[in-house]
């Protein structure tokens, strides 16, 4: 290891441990957590179902209360004290929640994938921009391998985050082992048999195969868990030593060094476009559609059962090959497809109306293309398209042919939150390349100045050595029986291809809109979209949500579920016509801030479904740990992890996560079930970028819900303007807010009378709602004109509310709890004052200044723009007035004060009235934020 070890890896050991749950909470979180999905008739009524939810009482209490529930949380909690984390003996990876369930055949590789956004050089071609992305990443771990990558904070805390989990991104593969039991094992150490090849092999052949597998064995084998009891059949080999990456063009492999002894690059981007235009033309000229090996990659993609068989098989006749792409440190794939875009009423999905989402058909088409290639089958039955070129077991970086590029990684090996830096600095650091040409190559520019490439270049001189020197090809030559895998496992990726939908879609409500409504942007989509589905479908279903647990020792991801009581109230509420919408926006920020609650409690160790996993797992290998467990014990368990009603705790419908930033324009993740959702998103500022996998479901549609759900929020928001929603913003207080519409009343031009008389609009105000009558309605209406200079009939282009005249006294008494008598006071010598200055003013010959009739109650958006108003209007009365004067000249010279004697405010943007108020409210209603 380099001295420098210490810059990336030091923290490490000042980590805290992962905590262990208390079986009680786990047992009454898993209770909460799935009693929202057993009620009787849940679209229109809220009672759960009392034959099912007894049934799960029972277990889990049975559970609980009994002595197999002792021995296995003893157990782990041996574990937490030998160990840095109590999951460590049971090798649960990121996605424990499936892991230790045997993947169908019909569902898509579980590889999350980022698009990364195109290069600054508009018109780069798949050449160029896959040797600048290569050299960009092997920049990235040349850094990590020397120990000059800094170490990754929480922005928030200041603390450090573990870094173990990068060493799985690099050199590592996901390997199937195993189980005791199953019935087609194979053993290595036996000769093939005729199934194997179309001929025997001789004795001398027969021993040069056992010592590449012993080697092999011993190479990988110590990086690798114990085989004897691993119950998924999947673990993670490490190769820490790796130096070289694999290139795959049109199903034919390739590999290079690109690493020497002390991990310095021994290529730039110039040499590596040389070799990757070698590969490429190579590739086009020896492609073979008849021959099977070209499609080796699918092997990665078929079922688990399928993918073991195929791999053992392939490993007893070509180990050193495949221990050549297992050890890489990752798999550039050179994808032949580029962008075609079928124009047509079908693909065009747009509309005026807000409630519609933004769909995105090219983007939606690069996904597909991008994670799993394409399907394209020839007149004579070839498969001709790129599908064959993945290999989903390890890291890959996929470029088209017009230049996109992709990262997809192996959810069981890899952590998202590791892939995405790993992307982002990637993309950036080519886009650096751009400021060190203009710098003489200054290593400045760079986010990693002290990596360099070798002094020997091995490449220097490439030129004048043939290319077999620097390129090494993998050549395969398959038995009948590989040959049938192969061929099964392409035909079932282009079913699947074929079955399944990526919808790409962006709705216009980020950031800035959950701060306005004073929560979490994640909350605030995660929450939107449970409500979508139950508005989409009428029933409640098992969601679970990846959250980093990076700041504990030798720990990855969690997952929480979003499914509570809570939940189910707000989706059975948000669709009913039972309540308001203010009430509605109260239980969507509330439910909003219960999800907030639990990812802040799984970030502080408190990771349920990891525990409860890990019971399940120790109890399956109880034999390997020696319980003793009794055939009570064993009934008991399986009772409750064998349980329908627990089922959907393992097997989550909708698996949703956020993940990516501005170097990266798509992030999306593949369902867990046949029948599931895999939904990525990335959270801009003023949008979400959503991306919908799903098999035969309705992924557009669901989407249109999300959009309706988040514009309804939008519209309850606007409709209750209520700071105390706008956590970040101004709350006014209710007397204050007396004020304001006192404010908006003195400052106010007097209407003008109807033709009949001024007690027509009096009259036809009714005495006990102090609403207008339509008479009295149609006739302040026809005189909006006249009030358009004061800003808040014409605010947004059309008229507001009705000026409406104050209730008498006694009724203004009653009518403000928090403030009524200082309210009915401030009215009161408002009125009175008023009235004053009117017989004064009308004695000088001057227009009156208002009348009783003026005085309104504003709406609400009055109020808001009530900072902006008030520093326009000034009363009549003070505008003959000079500002540095107190009194008032009158015409037969006299002087008379409209103000007591010991007042010296100057300021004319209060209320004109005795009482002294103390504060300049003029820029009050500019801090309340507003949707926009």
């Amino acid at each position: 290891m380099s001295e420098m070890e210490d810059e990336t890896f030091a923290h490490e050991d000042i980590l805290p441990n992962l905590p262990l749950p208390t079986l009680n909470d786990t047992l009454t979180h898993l209770k909460k957590s799935l009693e929202p999905l057993y009620y009787a008739d849940g679209y229109y009524k809220h009672p759960l179902d009392p034959q099912q939810i007894f049934t799960l009482d029972q277990i889990i209490n049975n559970f609980n209360e009994s002595k197999v529930a002792s021995i296995l949380q003893s157990k782990l909690s041996q574990f937490q004290r030998e160990n840095d984390s109590y999951l460590d003996n049971l090798h649960l990876d990121v996605n424990n929640h499936v892991g230790t369930k045997t993947i169908q055949d019909d569902v898509l590789p579980r590889n999350p994938f980022l698009i990364l956004a195109d290069d600054a050089i508009p018109d780069i071609n798949q050449i160029d921009r896959s040797s600048v992305l290569v050299h960009s990443a092997l920049r990235f771990v040349s850094a990590l391998k020397r120990g000059i990558l800094p170490t990754d904070v929480n922005k928030k805390s200041g603390t450090y985050l573990s870094m173990f989990p990068y060493l799985n991104l690099f050199g590592t593969t996901r390997k199937p082992l195993f189980q005791n039991g199953e019935i087609e094992r194979f053993d290595l150490n036996k000769p093939f048999t005729m199934s194997d090849f179309d001929e025997f092999l001789s004795d001398e052949e027969e021993e040069e195969e056992e010592e590449e597998e012993e080697t092999e064995d011993t190479t990988t084998r110590s990086s690798e868990v114990d085989q004897d009891f691993i119950t998924h059949g999947i673990a993670i080999a490490r190769y820490p030593d790796s130096k070289h990456i694999i290139i795959i063009s049109r199903g034919q492999y390739y590999s290079i060094d690109v690493l020497d002894e002390d991990n310095n690059i021994v290529c730039n981007s110039t040499d590596l476009a040389k070799i990757l235009d070698h590969i490429l033309n190579d590739s086009e000229t020896t492609y073979n559609l008849q021959k099977q090996s070209t499609a080796l990659g699918s092997l990665t993609s078929h079922s688990y059962k399928n993918w073991k068989y195929a791999r053992k098989r392939l490993q007893k006749r070509y180990p050193q090959e495949l221990h050549l792409i297992d050890s890489a440190l990752f798999i550039l794939i050179l994808d032949e497809s580029q962008e075609h875009i079928e124009r047509g009423f079908n693909n065009i999905f747009t509309t005026n109306d807000n409630y519609f989402p933004e769909f995105d058909q090219e983007r939606s088409t690069n996904c597909k293309r991008l994670l799993f290639g394409t399907s394209i089958i020839d007149e004579r039955g070839y498969q001709v398209g790129s599908c064959v070129s993945r290999w989903f077991d390890k890291l890959q970086l996929v470029v088209t042919k017009d230049s996109k590029a992709a990262v997809i990684w192996d959810s069981f090996t890899c952590d998202g939150s590791v892939a995405l830096r790993f992307a982002s600095e990637m993309y950036t650091e080519s886009i650096l390349r751009l400021a060190r040409e203009v710098n003489s190559n200054d290593p400045q520019f760079s986010l990693w100045p002290q990596v360099s490439q070798t002094k020997s270049n091995l490449y220097s001189e490439y030129s004048k050595l043939p290319m077999a020197q620097v390129v090494s090809k993998i050549e395969w030559s398959f038995s009948n029986i590989l040959n049938t895998h192969v061929h099964l496992s392409e035909t079932k990726l282009a079913d699947l291809i074929s079955k399944y939908d990526i919808v790409r879609v962006s709705i216009p409500m980020g950031k800035k809109s959950a701060q306005k409504l004073g929560i979490k942007p994640d909350s605030m989509v995660q929450i939107a979209l449970q409500v979508a589905h139950y508005a989409l479908y009428g029933q409640m279903i098992f969601t679970l949500e990846p959250i980093s647990t990076r700041n504990f020792k030798n720990s990855r991801s969690s997952f929480i579920n979003i499914q509570n009581k809570d939940l189910l109230e707000l989706c059975q509420s948000f669709i009913s016509s039972n309540i308001n919408n203010q009430n509605k926006l109260d239980k969507f920020i509330q439910t909003c801030e219960g999800h907030t609650n639990s990812i802040k409690e799984a970030k502080q160790g408190n990771c349920y479904e990891k525990h409860f996993n890990a019971l399940k797992n120790l109890f399956k290998l109880n034999d390997h740990f020696k319980l003793n467990l009794s055939d009570t014990d064993k009934e008991i368990a399986n009772t409750l992890f064998n349980s329908d009603l627990i089922a959907p705790y393992s097997q989550p419908e909708l698996i949703v996560a956020n993940c990516g930033n501005a170097a990266t324009t798509t992030f999306g993740i593949t369902p867990a079930i046949p029948q599931g959702f895999g939904i990525g998103y990335i959270i801009k500022d003023d949008q979400i970028d959503l991306t919908v996998t799903s098999q035969f479901r309705q992924g557009k549609r669901l989407m249109f819900m999300l959009n309706w759900v988040l514009q309804e929020i939008k519209s309850f928001w606007r409709e209750t303007r209520n700071t105390n929603h706008n956590k970040t913003g101004v709350k006014i207080s209710p007397l204050v807010d007396r004020l304001y519409e006192l404010d908006n009343a003195v400052n106010k031009k007097p209407m003008p009378k109807p033709k009949n008389s001024s007690d027509t609009v009096l009259s036809s105000v009714d005495s006990e709602t102090d609403v207008p009558s339509a008479g009295a309605a149609a006739a302040l209406r026809s005189h909006n004109s006249h009030l358009f200079n004061y800003g808040f009939f014409d605010m947004d282009g059309n008229s507001r509310s009705i000026s409406v005249t104050p209730p008498p006294r006694r009724q203004q008494e009653t009518m403000d709890n928090s403030g009524s008598k200082l309210s009915s006071k401030l009215a009161e010598l408002v009125m009175s004052n008023s009235n004053k200055d009117r017989i004064n003013k009308n004695n000088s010959g001057d227009p009156p200044h208002h009348s009783s009739s003026a005085i309104s109650v504003p709406t609400e958006n009055e109020k808001l723009h009530t900072g902006h108003e008030i520093m326009k209007v000034r009363p009549p009365s003070l505008t003959h007035t000079p500002i540095d004067s107190d009194t008032e000249n009158n015409d037969n010279g006299s002087t008379s004060s409209s103000r007591p004697e010991t007042r010296t405010r100057r300021n004319t943007n209060v209320i004109n009235s005795k009482f002294e108020i103390d504060f300049d409210r003029s820029n009050v209603g500019k801090k309340v934020f507003a949707f926009e």
